[in-house]
């Protein structure tokens, strides 16, 4: 069943006119009969059965009901992601939002080979979230992943500071001690969970300490280096894996995790 997501509030019995870029896919790639069933969700957690309607050479969706939303990760997970090539940069994107991050923010440091120019952020902003979008309507998300402009290493810090959970991921972290389980098995039941993860070239000994001082853990995904762009989504998977399965076992014990 496709899914698309529509910028405005949704109503049960409202007849909503889709967007031009759906109305071609319902019409010309999906080519979609009258009345069959798709989804639609506002991007703020709300999900409905929807069936499509064509009038006056337009496309319609006649909301039905709304949908109960199994697709939220027991925690926000914000990803703080030091830019990386163009390439890997959308792979990141796309594999992210499958995932279940909430926010990501891309930032540049010391080590940063990537440059965005001021004149040019806003066309790669809007390239970056239409790749989000995609990625969200895919995996059948109800929420959209909200998505920074770039920021330095200092503006980083700051987006930080209501974070219940801070991880570094750091090539250097000791394998044994810092593993990722560790740390989060410190925190039972976080709200929000903030990532950061650097370039290709990593973060200098001096960017570590700074994020220490705020509260940060540096943590190992194991014995071998990974890519940047593998980090990231391995820590996005090991953090969504852990909350799941802590809150199956809360439910199937009667406990709550706090």
């Amino acid at each position: 069943m496709q899914q698309y997501f529509l910028h405005k509030p949704l109503q049960v019995h409202d007849l909503v006119e889709m967007e031009p870029e759906q109305a071609h896919h319902i019409q010309h790639v999906m080519r979609m009969k009258p009345d069959e069933i798709i989804r639609l969700a506002d991007g703020k957690g709300h999900m409905y059965y929807a069936h499509v309607v064509f009038r006056d050479h337009k496309v319609f969706a006649c909301v039905d009901e709304e949908m109960e939303d199994h697709t939220r990760t027991p925690v926000d997970m914000i990803l703080a992601q030091g830019l990386i090539k163009k390439e890997k940069w959308d792979f990141l994107l796309q594999k992210s939002a499958e995932l279940g991050v909430q926010r990501i923010i891309p930032f540049t440091s010391s080590r940063t080979v990537v440059k965005t120019k001021d004149e040019k952020v806003d066309k790669k902003r809007l390239r970056w979230n239409k790749i989000l979008q995609e990625a969200c309507e895919q995996c059948k998300r109800s929420t959209l992943v909200a998505l920074d402009s770039p920021k330095s290493f200092a503006e980083l810090i700051k987006a930080s500071e209501d974070a219940d959970v801070k991880l570094i991921a750091y090539e250097r972290a000791d394998v044994k001690s810092a593993h990722v389980k560790e740390v989060l098995q410190k925190y039972p039941a976080p709200h929000k969970v903030f990532i950061v993860v650097g370039c290709e070239g990593g973060f200098s000994e001096d960017e570590v300490i700074q994020l220490e001082e705020v509260g940060f853990h540096r943590v190992s995904l194991g014995a071998r280096i990974l890519r940047a762009e593998t980090a990231a989504l391995s820590l996005l998977a090991c953090i969504s894996f852990f909350y799941e399965m802590a809150g199956d076992h809360h439910e199937n014990t009667g406990t709550t995790g706090k």
